[in-house]
């Protein structure tokens, strides 16, 4: 404060009060030489009690405010809700969720599902010309891809869970496209959109790694549990094929395989069986029968034992095994005579030679065409289903040669 202002100085009279001196200054320079060391002495206290002081009335003073509008916070600073003054107005509902749609229910039944428009994922290149695939109608629980195609699309089962674990049900179904002689099952979800449109979720599973076939589907706990086989077992005779239970979930985008195990062990009934055999030539023994030996070599390159083969040899008309083994059986055909013929059991890598003695007369034999002979050696299952007598054979693993059968001249030695 400057020296010629006579303005009384108010820390001083506020440094007075507080430490109870006396309100009224001394004359005197002695008397300002004690107010100064007062003031220096007494500033910082005197300033926490002014601090305490207003903090204590502020709720008195803020009470007596009729100004609603305080200053604006800085644009980062968190701001609660503040109910309004008015009695009239409502409190705003911006905290509360606003209730949602339940998600469509996607139980679709078998009937409905085998009459609807499905989108269906292409199928592999060797099906494409024949399975009907992108935007498909069902009818029935079939599709086409053409009037006369010679496979069909079937439905073959549905069932039902919350797949998506959205709290409604959704559908997952077995369906394939099959013919006499090729085919492919997989297993598809299906759901309803906002539009109660059926919808496709996506593709579950199908002949993926060492899956042959599909052959069943259920659910547990919004899971699906899928059947599958190993190689080649759509076809052949129960009790051939490996069956496992794997369990497929969906991420949010598609489904992927969550448990169960992912391989199949070497199925014990798949190995590779081969023949092989060349020209023979059957010497004259008479006045017009010639008489050789046909031989033909089995080989099993593995990788398992077969336990049973059999082999059959097509003969023309006129030639004939003159000593038939225990083993073999004769019947005849529309062009000769078939053997079939039971093998011992042979191991993987091993191999057997098979020697037949054969006559004919040299009319058969001495034409300017030559009789022919043709075998084969089979694995398989023994019935009829087959139509020739032997039932189905059992396949050879993948990549195996396709020499499973041979044949060769049968010719009049000079």
């Amino acid at each position: 404060m400057p020296e010629h202002d006579d303005t009384p100085n108010l820390d001083d009279i506020f440094t007075a009060y507080t430490t109870g001196g006396p309100l009224a200054a001394p004359a005197g320079a002695a008397a300002a030489q004690h107010v100064a060391r007062r003031r220096r002495t007494t500033r910082i206290v005197a300033a926490s009690v002014l601090a305490v002081a207003i903090l204590a009335a502020t709720p008195a003073i803020a009470s007596t405010w009729t100004d609603q509008n305080p200053p604006a916070l800085p644009a980062d600073t968190p701001t609660a809700p503040v109910p309004s003054s008015s009695p009239t107005s409502s409190a705003s509902p911006t905290l509360s969720a606003t209730p949602s749609a339940p998600p469509p229910d996607g139980q679709i039944g078998k009937t409905e599902l085998g009459n609807a428009v499905l989108e269906l994922p292409a199928w592999p290149d060797y099906l494409k010309e024949h399975c009907p695939a992108g935007q498909v109608k069902f009818s029935d629980g079939t599709a086409q891809l053409a009037p006369n195609s010679e496979l069909q699309v079937n439905i073959l089962d549905v069932v039902h869970d919350d797949l998506d674990r959205d709290g409604a049900q959704e559908t997952a179904a077995l369906i394939n496209c099959t013919g006499v002689e090729m085919g492919e099952s997989r297993v598809l979800a299906f759901d309803r959109n906002a539009s109660d449109t059926i919808v496709t979720m996506g593709l579950v599973t199908g002949h993926v790694g060492d899956i042959a076939w599909i052959r069943g589907i259920r659910v547990k706990d919004t899971f699906v549990e899928v059947e599958v086989l190993d190689a080649a077992g759509e076809g052949i005779v129960e009790g051939f094929a490996q069956s496992q239970w794997r369990t497929y979930s969906w991420s949010g985008e598609s489904f992927y395989q969550s448990s169960g195990p992912s391989t199949f062990r070497p199925n014990p009934r798949v190995t590779d069986l081969s023949i092989s055999g060349g020209d023979t030539r059957l010497v004259p023994d008479g006045a017009n029968t010639a008489s050789g030996t046909l031989r033909l070599t089995v080989r099993n390159k593995g990788p398992r034992q077969a336990s049973d083969p059999y082999l059959t040899v097509d003969l023309p008309t006129g030639v004939t095994v003159t000593s038939l083994p225990a083993t073999c059986e004769t019947s005849k055909t529309p062009n000769g005579t078939r053997y079939l013929c039971w093998l011992p059991a042979l191991a993987a890598g091993a191999d057997t030679v098979v020697d037949l003695p054969l006559s004919a007369p040299q009319s058969a034999l001495d034409g300017a065409q030559p009789g022919k002979w043709k075998a084969t050696i089979v694995w398989g299952h023994t019935g009829t289903e087959s139509g020739d007598g032997k039932g189905w054979p059992y396949p050879e693993p993948d990549g195996a040669e396709d020499d499973n059968s041979a044949n060769g001249n049968l010719l009049l030695a000079p």
